[in-house]
């Protein structure tokens, strides 16, 4: 690669032209119920899923775009597909490569959702389409650049495919170790099923006190200074996929908190209505709100700590949680039926070597995901560079 010369804004070789001079934009003719569930086609829509089709409009390699929706992603296709009323098929002309022309306008996508049309659902029409305006480089460089990127593309897809066995290999673990146990010949019957029989069940209100968050009085308790309150817990300062609670956004004043509830570092927060029972261990001393709660007191004789959390975020017990929440609108859970629920736990030390492996097994998705997101970044500065001339090829 090396460095190039601009002229007026467009580097040497490219030129500047509009979507609609360089390409053929067609629309489908496909209702979203014409899609068959086994397909022989594939039908484009506005979804991610792709869905299928008995018949075929297209049969080329085209640039597919969702006319409506929060946002217009392009992608690649080649082949003979179907294609919704409501989306569009980009056939390049034979001075552009198909791949690069998806790659430029997946970068470029913010100024379909800048022009697109509408109050409630966002929508494109053709005329916004075909005046996109985009730099142009010449054919062989463009497959140049289409290969460099789509290999970022392969490794990004490989790796989710990893991350997505992982987790199912945690899945199919999880549910084995967490009734069946390590190495264990025999088993009994119990209401929850068959059990080691070194395992007990018990009353999840026997682990632990289970209470309810509460709200600062008065409100004015909300303060600025980090080193003159305590930290303040509500349901947004959750990071997605987060297990450990770290820090929070707010802190409250350390005096008029008769209705909250502190917990401390290595107690466990439950979501009692977003996202059910999703378990969180606490890393901190914080005052939770009322949208969560805390297992307090938890007896150190009786469970694991990392046990715990594998045991709440089990699918035997989130759907557990899911069939006790009450409410005609928002559903929530009650510390009482929580307390209820009944669990089957083996010796402290099995529990131990259950959560050491599975916490193995998290450690090889959080090092992919992390890998994932590194390929990101470098396909964000590679389009950076390549899509706009700076960098030549």
């Amino acid at each position: 690669m090396k460095k190039n010369l601009q002229h007026r804004g467009i580097p040497r070789g490219w030129q500047r032209v509009r979507l609609g001079e360089i390409s053929d934009i067609k629309n489908g003719k496909t209702n979203t119920q014409d899609a068959v569930a086994n397909g022989e086609y594939p039908l484009f829509d506005r979804s991610v899923a792709i869905k299928r089709s008995d018949k075929y409009l297209f049969d080329k390699a085209a640039v597919i775009l969702p006319g409506e929706g929060a946002e217009f992603v392009p992608r690649y296709y080649s082949g003979k597909f179907d294609l919704h009323q409501r989306s569009y098929a980009i056939f390049p002309s034979n001075l552009v490569d198909a791949w690069f022309l998806c790659q430029y306008l997946y970068a470029n996508r913010g100024v379909f959702s800048k022009n697109a049309v509408g109050s409630t659902v966002k929508s494109l029409r053709l005329p916004i389409i075909q005046a996109v305006d985009m730099l142009l480089p010449p054919l062989p460089e463009q497959k140049k650049i289409a290969e460099i990127l789509g290999a970022v593309d392969d490794d990004i897809e490989k790796t989710d495919a990893v991350i997505q066995a992982t987790e199912k290999l945690k899945r199919g673990l999880m549910q084995e170790l967490l009734t069946r146990g390590i190495g264990h010949t025999k088993f009994k019957k119990t209401k929850l099923g068959e059990i080691p029989e070194e395992w007990q069940e018990m009353k999840l209100g026997k682990i632990a006190t289970i209470v309810r968050g509460g709200s600062p009085r008065p409100i004015e308790s909300f303060v600025t200074d980090a080193n003159d309150g305590l930290n303040w817990l509500r349901i947004g300062d959750i990071e997605p996929g987060a297990k450990y609670i770290t820090h929070t956004s707010q802190k409250i004043k350390k005096i008029g908190l008769n209705k909250t509830v502190l917990v401390r570092r290595g107690d466990f927060i439950l979501s009692n209505s977003m996202s059910f029972g999703r378990p969180y261990i606490m890393n901190t001393d914080a005052c939770v709100h009322d949208g969560w709660l805390a297992f307090k007191d938890i007896d150190s004789n009786l469970v694991n700590t990392e046990f715990l959390y594998y045991l709440l975020s089990s699918q035997t017990l989130q759907d557990g949680f899911a069939a006790i929440a009450v409410g005609s609108g928002v559903k929530n859970l009650k510390k009482e039926s929580v307390s209820n629920i009944s669990v089957a736990l083996p010796l402290v030390g099995e529990q131990r070597k259950i959560a050491e492996i599975l916490s193995s097994v998290d450690k090889g998705i959080r090092a992919n995901k992390d890998f994932r997101n590194k390929l990101l970044q470098l396909k964000k500065g590679l389009m950076l560079d390549l899509l706009s001339g700076k960098v030549r090829v």
